[in-house]
């Protein structure tokens, strides 16, 4: 058999194999829920003994703010030079999509799970930021949160950008939120039609396990260009793992729009 027959093979059979066979969205509710009880009796435990306020989810997001989200993107622009930033931006037509507007529409399944997770991303130079709504739906019910990664770190190498970010994960049933890191690359190739992506997200813990680790792999072939406007059909295959005890491997499929000023 061909080894890309083969391969194609082997990731279906993972995707029928793997523990979507079962809903998984009520038990990561659960699993929300008893994360946030968790944290909430630790914390007002440890507030017997100090003066610091408990945490709870209502007022952890709004008093780690500044330290971990604002703080980041402190560091982050210090990183960056003024000098680099131009440097860079004097040098776009080096550098594919470092100055653009990219829209996505991308739904993905397993036949007993499905996800749509349509996402808008700024790419300015060094600099870029992403937001995206996230579905997750069964026969269960659905699980939706909002994701902004507000800072993301970019280091172009030719045709290669490395990328870092960091952001939140805001659930809206139950409501909860998660600071949440990203790294990944992206690769242009054939004279920048083609584009693969890698991205690795992961949320903090509040208590023993993660809400959500990701991953995910995208490949968009430019169809049509116009001036600055771009068409792209996307495919790609995403892994996530919520709690270390809810994963599942989905096919996603999608489109992918950009407006560049390379």
């Amino acid at each position: 058999m061909h080894p890309a027959l083969k391969s194609f093979f082997i990731i279906c059979t993972l995707m029928f194999t793997s523990p979507t066979t079962y809903s998984q969205v009520q038990n990561i509710k659960k699993s929300v829920q008893n994360d946030k009880s968790t944290s909430f009796t630790y914390s007002s435990s440890r507030t017997y003994y100090s003066s610091h306020n408990s945490y709870n989810d209502r007022t952890s997001f709004k008093e780690s703010f500044g330290d971990q989200i604002l703080g980041g993107i402190f560091h982050g622009l210090a990183f960056i030079s003024v000098e680099a930033q131009k440097s860079v931006l004097s040098n776009k037509e080096k550098h594919p999509n470092l100055v653009s507007l990219q829209a996505n529409l991308d739904y993905g399944t397993n036949f007993s799970e499905l996800t749509f997770n349509p996402s808008f991303r700024a790419n300015w130079g060094l600099l870029a930021t992403d937001f995206r709504y996230a579905l997750l739906h069964d026969n269960t019910g659905s699980l939706e949160s909002l994701d902004w990664q507000v800072l993301i770190l970019r280091i172009p190498i030719k045709n290669i950008k490395l990328n870092y970010g960091i952001g939140f994960t805001s659930l809206m049933s139950p409501k909860s939120t998660y600071f949440e890191s990203s790294t990944g690359f992206d690769i242009n190739l054939y004279q920048r039609k083609l584009n693969l992506s890698g991205n690795y997200r992961w949320t903090s813990r509040k208590m023993d396990y993660r809400y959500r680790q990701e991953v995910k792999f995208t490949g968009d072939y430019q169809i049509m260009e116009k001036n600055r406007f771009s068409l792209s059909p996307m495919i790609g295959i995403t892994y996530q793992e919520y709690f270390k005890q809810d994963s599942y491997l989905l096919f996603n499929v999608g489109v992918r729009v950009r407006l560049s000023w390379d």
